[in-house]
């Protein structure tokens, strides 16, 4: 069973304190008596003891990416949960409409979209650059970022009856 790669695995999900031992084990298919004798073995000791020092580095960086990594993990499982709830007929639409943004605020969608960009493009530049081709010449013009974006248009009818 000591595949090294499956016993660094679990040794990472272990030093990690993410889920619990139990849940660790299930993840990795273990019987009680599997995960026994693995935790005992000498080459899960060692990988524990690297993926504790990795894990438990104390620098602002590792402590803010251990943070997001616990909550990362947090989230991932509450999914399900969320899930359910929002397929729930009796459940009040403004809580499943709240859990809707939150999801997609933790996903990342419709951030591109709030700021004007196309998917996959992110902002970071003071503004955000337009170019547009008209009868094949390049118009291009930057609109402040913070800006609030305004559209303009106008509403053409067709009336067959004229």
């Amino acid at each position: 069973m000591e595949n090294e790669v499956l016993v660094s695995r679990i040794a990472r999900e272990v030093a990690r304190d993410l889920s619990p031992v139990d849940m660790i084990r299930i993840k990795f298919g273990l019987d009680e008596d599997e995960y026994s004798r693995l935790i005992n073995s000498s080459i899960f000791k060692t990988r524990l003891e690297e993926e504790l020092a990795v894990w438990n580095a104390s620098d602002a960086m590792s402590i803010a990416e251990r943070i997001k990594a616990k909550t990362g993990t947090m989230i991932e499982e509450s999914l399900p949960e969320v899930f359910e709830w929002l397929h729930d007929k009796n459940q009040p639409i403004v809580g499943k409409v709240r859990a809707l943004e939150w999801a997609s605020r933790v996903s990342g969608i419709g951030e591109t979209e709030r700021l004007g960009l196309a998917p996959g493009v992110t902002g970071g530049g003071s503004g955000i650059n337009f170019n547009i081709f008209i009868g094949g010449e390049k118009q291009s013009f930057t609109q402040p970022a913070d800006q609030p974006r305004i559209i303009e248009g106008e509403v053409v009818l067709n009336d067959k009856s004229a």
